[in-house]
């Protein structure tokens, strides 16, 4: 029964990992979604962000005012985003 010992010490690390990978969900791996729209790769820390309150999604912005442009068309500016990271 020794392996019986181990798996409490598994299950705590895939419940860390599932939370961590939770928390972290941002979308594009943290580059600024307003620099993706416009076909560029800006990498961020993730500390500016904004969580759309229609989908849940939470997207990441190299400053204010990349998030405030963001927010001003989530409609036009997601899809662009979206093939700009998908091509690169």
């Amino acid at each position: 029964m020794p392996h019986m010992t181990r798996l409490p010490g598994l299950a705590l690390i895939v419940a860390a990992l599932t939370v961590s990978a939770i928390v972290n969900a941002e979308e594009f791996d943290g580059y600024d979604a307003m620099s993706l729209s416009q076909s560029k790769r800006v990498e961020t820390d993730c500390s500016i962000t904004w969580k759309n309150p229609k989908d849940g999604k939470t997207y990441c912005f190299a400053n204010a005012r990349n998030q405030f442009m963001f927010k001003q068309n989530v409609r036009t500016f997601v899809p662009r985003a979206q093939k700009a990271f998908d091509e690169n």
